[in-house]
C-alpha cells in the first residue's frame, strides 16, 4: 500500500483526486479533455462521483499504483495528472505516467510534477525504481523525462501497438543515486 500523498513543489499541489473535484473532472470529460486525467478515468459524467469516491482511493490502499491531480497552487485549477502504475513492490519498482491539458503545456508542470513524484516514491513511496516508457515520437514527453532528471536507458523496440501501427519506446528511470547526485532526496 501506498502513503497517502501530497506533494507542494514548484508552485503545484499533486495529490490525490478527491471529491472536490468533481465539477473540474466531470468538465474534462463533458469537453472530451481527457490529457488532464489518468488511464481509466472515467468517460461519462455519471462516472465521476464513484470513481472519485471508490477507485482512485483504493487503487493506493490496494498498492497498484496512485492517480494524482496537478493543481496549480494559485489558481485551484487542475492542470493534469501524473500518477504511478503497473507496481511491483517485490522489485520496488513502478511505472511513472503524466499528461498536462493543452491549455496549460509549455510551463512546466509536466516536469515538476514527474521529478517531484519520483523523489516521493524513491524516499517516502517505497520504491527503488521508478521507471517511465515513452514513444520516440513524443518529443514533449521525451524532454519532460530528460528534464525531470530521469536517466534514458535504451530504446523497446515496436513495443507500443496504437491499433494502426507499432512504434518504439524510450525507457527512463530514476532511482535514489540520480536523487543523490542532483543533490540529495530533498
Amino acid at each position: 500500500m501506498f502513503p497517502p500523498v501530497k506533494i507542494v513543489s514548484g508552485g503545484l499541489e499533486i495529490r490525490e483526486f478527491e471529491s472536490q473535484d468533481a465539477i473540474q473532472v466531470a468538465a474534462f470529460v463533458v469537453a472530451g479533455d481527457r490529457t488532464a486525467l489518468p488511464p481509466g478515468s472515467p468517460g461519462v459524467v455519471a462516472d465521476v462521483d464513484g470513481w472519485l469516491a471508490e477507485t482512485v482511493h483504493q487503487r493506493r490502499l490496494d498498492g497498484e499504483g496512485v492517480h494524482l491531480a496537478v493543481v496549480e497552487g494559485a489558481s485551484g485549477e487542475i492542470v493534469g495528472s501524473v500518477g504511478l502504475r503497473d507496481t511491483d513492490w517485490r522489485a520496488g519498482r513502478s511505472e511513472i505516467g503524466y499528461g498536462v491539458r493543452a491549455s496549460r503545456r509549455g510551463r512546466g508542470h509536466a516536469t515538476e510534477a514527474a521529478r517531484a513524484v519520483g523523489r516521493w516514491a524513491l524516499t517516502d513511496g517505497g520504491m527503488r525504481r521508478v521507471q517511465l516508457h515513452a514513444r520516440l515520437d513524443n518529443i514533449a514527453s521525451l524532454r519532460v523525462a530528460e528534464q525531470a532528471g530521469y536517466q534514458r536507458e535504451g530504446t523497446l523496440r515496436l513495443a507500443q501497438w496504437d491499433g494502426e501501427e507499432a512504434h518504439d519506446l524510450a525507457v527512463f528511470s530514476m532511482i535514489a543515486a540520480d536523487l543523490e547526485a542532483a543533490g540529495g532526496a530533498r
